[in-house]
């Protein structure tokens, strides 16, 4: 599928991504410690019907993904979608949310796909999803709160 220049909404992109596999244990959104710095984002489907390691998917034609963050206009960022066949279990930081986690992953909690976007809108508005503080990067913030820290973790 080629890409254009046309724009998808997160959810949208998410649920064609959800569309092309079967079973997925974990998506995870990989982008940057300071939410103002945010430029792309790397969406990682974990998912055993991946052929690699690293093998990227057009789920979608469109080249910029639409975050509404709550600002006046949407955050619209270049993306890209890896499917992985390496397992679930990214380290909840300052740099990734896992948007969605499957309730039959071991050693980890669930995470339904609304409290997932829920929480990457706010990190990408520069809020703390745990206790709504502004802040300027997640890096300091999850270091002098540990509470905060322990509550992002699935």
């Amino acid at each position: 599928m080629e890409r254009k220049t046309e724009q998808i909404g997160i959810e949208s992109l998410i649920k064609h991504t959800n569309n092309e596999f079967d079973s997925i244990a974990e998506i995870y959104v990989c982008h940057l410690v300071s939410a103002s710095d945010v430029d792309q984002l790397v969406i990682t489907v974990h998912t055993g019907e991946a052929e690699s390691f690293e093998q990227f998917v057009t789920v979608a034609s469109a080249e910029k993904v639409m975050i509404d963050v709550g600002e006046a206009d949407p955050l619209t960022l270049p993306y890209d979608v890896i499917a992985t066949v390496d397992g679930p279990g990214h380290m909840q930081d300052t740099e990734g949310t896992s948007v969605y986690v499957a309730e039959n992953v071991e050693g980890a909690k669930s995470r339904e796909l609304e409290d997932g976007l829920r929480m990457l809108r706010q990190k990408l508005a520069g809020v703390c999803p745990s206790c709504d503080d502004e802040i300027e990067t997640f890096r300091d913030h999850y270091r002098d709160s540990q509470e905060c820290r322990e509550a992002e973790r699935v």
